[in-house]
């Protein structure tokens, strides 16, 4: 295969018929979809004949669209299933919706499932991951065989979807498989049990068990299946590719680049102590120094947020305007100075999370759901209330306070946090006959929120956090990108290493500090922060860097700084839009070698960056590259020192050498030569 023309990670005709024989039945057929539920009490297993379904086709670029539509005459529920076929990409996706049209209640729904089918094949194994939750062992990959009789059921806790669970798994069959996602921001379920012959697979919401009212709809999770044919490590890449071309957002309609960001908070508790004066200062010494930010990043604490005590704390939350004290002429003089220097203001918000006495909670109760105190204290829950964003008025006063508010103070970026759990304010406001529905209703009042946001406001774009990485579902990420994928160990090496690694191969665009955290401090602190050093920028290689200095010191090794950063804009590209390969296995454990290549085939460059960890005793390490034609010369060059080797493609897929000290990194840039 000639990879300059066919790479080697590009979907292949044997990937698409593997898709087919897997899925293709489903969508011949409204009968043969994969949707179930229960209508009191009888099984329903896709669009019976006797709702009379329609099926409709459209075409759209890369991709083809099946709509199928029918309705129960008896029990006035109609059902839709909107299907997404690819045509260069080995993927279906699709996602059903119940609406009820008759008087009164509707029959009760249970079980309500967007996939509940079997896959076949031999020597069945499961990849799944434990996702973010604050913890050195996030996002740490797992396998399980799946043989006939045995089982394993994955859900998340408190109602973030990502929260000791991930939304991603991949089904390895002997010779293929198959990768599923659970697009659901809230609480999903999936179950995958070994059975004769294959693996029978069912997700969907975790609680269904309502009545609809008369014009109201239930939705489902989307689903996405993605087939491979061959080893399973093309499954990531093949991910990757779909990702990059069909889920990635596309602000003003252009792929989403890579950016640097910048920030100073002037020392205090998150950004409660920014002003319009010290902001304004901050970005003009950025600017001076010669460092040219691309974003402009204020986090949370710029609005009003004093408490009983007149002391201002970022979660205060509930009061969505910039602080006049602080901010007299509002934000945007900082995103005018922003944007003059062709660079985006983000703006933190936690819309969903409303804290007892502010201006929502006193002004629209009605549209706040609360918890009762547990245990004799209390355990804070009854602090917060949950914004409503199943109430429309509610939501779509949201929509307009906050339109108006990134169209007034400038804001390019719009970052959404969720610091909490949000599963008991929805199971506790139900009836019996409407378990499920509260969470349902927010999952469509956030999306519509966000699709209406980003329809008036055409160049914004959304980062997703939640209490770091917690809300990283598919359904999300068409809308967003992660950039603050964890709120642990931000300078970390060894546990953000294996967080990227996770990352890397399902969510591509996300953000990494140039922060350090593993030595010791003066007073024998281990969590003493040293300057970013070169160690540091080569641990937070990512699409997005986070340029974390204090611009307050007159100090800085400014010269190491510029360099560093020219290096992460001349690599960021790569390992964004580059097919990834871990050339080391995932592991947390400081004591070891990390490796990674990006490479873009079809151009004939990439690069490959070698890592070695402070506790790791080995001082060399030999790898095989990968993608590389082996009848090929290629130069390699030292990022930062600009050495240069040159090796055959059969040279560097037998052992490309890396020698470092401990603590060390370093990155070659290699194309084909001419």
């Amino acid at each position: 295969m000639d990879s300059l023309s066919s790479p080697a990670a590009a979907a292949t005709p044997a990937d698409m018929e593997r898709l087919r024989s897997w899925t293709g039945r489903w969508f011949e057929s409204p009968e043969s979809l994969p949707v179930s539920f229960t209508c009191d009490g009888r099984a329903v297993r896709g669009l019976p004949g006797s709702w009379r379904p329609e099926r409709r086709l459209r075409e759209e670029p890369g991709r083809t669209v099946l709509e199928f539509e029918g309705r129960d005459g008896t029990s006035g529920l109609g059902l839709r299933v909107e299907c997404v076929l690819y045509r260069e990409h080995p993927v279906v996706e699709w996602t059903a919706w119940l609406r009820f049209e008759g008087d009164g209640p509707s029959p009760l729904v249970q079980d309500l499932r967007p996939l509940d089918a079997g896959f076949a094949g031999s020597g069945a194994r499961l990849w799944h991951c434990n996702g973010d939750f604050c913890s050195p062992d996030g996002y740490a990959p797992a396998e399980a065989a799946l043989e006939q009789g045995t089982g394993l059921s994955f859900a998340p806790r408190g109602g973030r979807p990502c929260d000791g669970a991930f939304p991603y798994f991949r089904l390895a069959f002997d010779g293929g498989g198959l990768a599923l996602a659970v697009g659901w921001p809230a609480q999903w379920a999936a179950a995958f049990s070994g059975e004769p012959g294959g693996v029978h697979v069912r997700a969907g919401q975790e609680t269904t068990r309502f009545r609809l009212r008369p014009g109201e709809a239930a939705r489902t999770p989307r689903m996405a299946v993605l087939a491979w044919d061959g080893a399973p490590d093309r499954a990531a890449n093949l991910w990757r590719r779909w990702y990059l071309d069909h889920v990635l957002p596309r602000p003003g309609g252009r792929p989403l680049g890579p950016r640097l960001a910048c920030s100073c908070n002037d020392g205090g508790e998150e950004y409660t102590q920014a002003t319009e004066e010290n902001q304004l200062r901050f970005m003009r010494r950025f600017e001076e120094r010669g460092l040219a930010y691309d974003v402009w990043w204020i986090d949370a604490g710029w609005y009003p947020c004093r408490d009983a005590r007149g002391e201002r704390h970022w979660w205060n939350t509930g009061t969505w305007e910039p602080d006049p004290e602080r901010f007299p002429s509002g934000l945007a003089p900082v995103a005018a100075h922003a944007a003059d220097r062709g660079a985006e203001l983000l703006l933190w918000f936690e819309p969903e999370r409303v804290v007892r006495g502010s201006r929502l909670d006193l002004e629209h109760p009605e549209w706040l759901l609360r918890v009762a105190a547990t245990g004799s204290q209390g355990d804070g829950w009854e602090q917060n209330r949950l914004l409503d964003l199943g109430n429309d008025e509610c939501r779509e006063w949201l929509t307009r306070h906050v339109s108006s508010l990134v169209g007034r103070e400038g804001v390019r970026v719009y970052r959404q946090d969720f610091n909490f759990e949000p599963l008991r304010h929805w199971r506790e406001n139900e009836a019996d006959d409407r378990r499920g529905m509260r969470e349902n209703l927010h999952v469509q009042g956030y999306l519509r929120f966000w699709d209406d946001l980003l329809a008036r406001h055409p160049g914004l774009w959304i980062d997703s956090c939640a209490s770091g990485g917690r809300r990283n579902d598919l359904e999300t990420m068409r809308r967003s990108v992660p950039l603050h994928y964890s709120d642990y160990g931000y300078g970390l090496h060894a546990a953000k290493l294996g967080f990227q690694q996770t990352l890397s191969a399902w969510i591509p665009y996300f953000k990494d500090a140039a922060l350090s955290w593993d030595t010791v401090g003066p007073d024998g602190d281990r969590w003493f922060q040293r300057d970013a050093d070169p160690f540091a920028f080569h641990c937070a290689l990512a699409p997005m860097l986070a340029l974390a200095v204090d611009i307050r010191r007159d100090d800085l090794d400014l010269g190491m700084t510029r360099r560093m950063v020219e290096v992460w804009r001349r690599a960021a590209d790569l390992v964004l839009r580059g097919d990834a390969y871990a050339l080391t296995p995932w592991s947390a454990d400081p004591r070891r070698w990390v490796v990674r290549q990006f490479d873009r085939p079809e151009e004939g460059r990439g690069l490959v960056q070698g890592i070695r960890l402070p506790g790791c005793a080995a001082g060399e390490l030999a790898v095989g590259l990968r993608a590389l034609r082996p009848e090929r010369l290629y130069v390699f060059e030292n990022g930062e020192t600009g050495e240069g080797r040159r090796m055959s493609g059969a040279a560097a897929a037998a052992g490309f050498v890396f020698r470092l000290p401990e603590r060390a990194a370093e990155l070659w840039f290699y194309r084909a030569a001419d």
